[in-house]
């Protein structure tokens, strides 16, 4: 839908508040969230309604300084194999840069990282989920490891393969930690 432009005295219709409030930015789709356990999967959030998404992302752990990796799902099925391939560049609050490719790999590495006194966060955008072409995922992260420092994450990727994903799993601690909260929202990004 177009954008309409509304002049000095003009009308604006509850037709037309109606029509152009409907068709603007982000369409909440679901959240779901977790307060135990190492992972949580969200199904069927992803369809051909909607080629972009938003997903806004909160983690603290019960136990350590545990980071958060994410997997795509097919009909409740993770993919686990080397289909993910991508690079994060994190800043930690020591002005110390490093980077670090996934290529090949069985998940996308958020490297949020969060500790029994701080929450990570993550805003991800993704790509072409439910099309049969490549997903393209991009994530900005925060990493709150309490008094031993903070680091901010950008992470780009692909996942290489034509799979349509209808779903998401959000890992924590793969090291072996636990779950004490996570949360994600996710919207759509309307088309027009």
């Amino acid at each position: 839908m177009a954008i309409k432009t509304f002049t000095t005295g003009e009308v604006l219709t509850a037709s037309d508040t109606n029509t152009y409030l409907a068709n603007s930015g982000l369409v909440y789709i679901t959240s779901a969230s977790a307060t135990s356990g190492t992972s949580f999967s969200i199904n069927n959030c992803f369809t051909t309604t909607y080629d972009s998404y938003v997903i806004y992302f909160t983690g603290a752990p019960a136990s350590a300084a545990y980071g958060v990796d994410i997997r795509f799902r097919a009909s409740g099925t993770d993919t686990t194999t080397g289909y993910y391939y991508g690079v994060s560049v994190v800043d930690i609050d020591t002005n110390s840069l490093s980077q670090d490719a996934g290529n090949n790999a069985g998940l996308f590495a958020l490297y949020a990282i969060a500790d029994t006194s701080g929450r990570c966060t993550s805003v991800i955008q993704i790509v072409n989920p439910k099309l049969a072409q490549y997903t393209g995922v991009s994530a900005q992260s925060t990493d709150t490891r309490g008094g031993s420092g903070y680091g901010a994450i950008n992470m780009s990727g692909q996942l290489k393969n034509n799979t349509q994903y209808d779903g998401i799993t959000f890992l924590f601690g793969a090291g072996g930690g636990t779950i004490g909260f996570m949360q994600a929202r996710i919207y759509g990004v309307r088309q027009a």
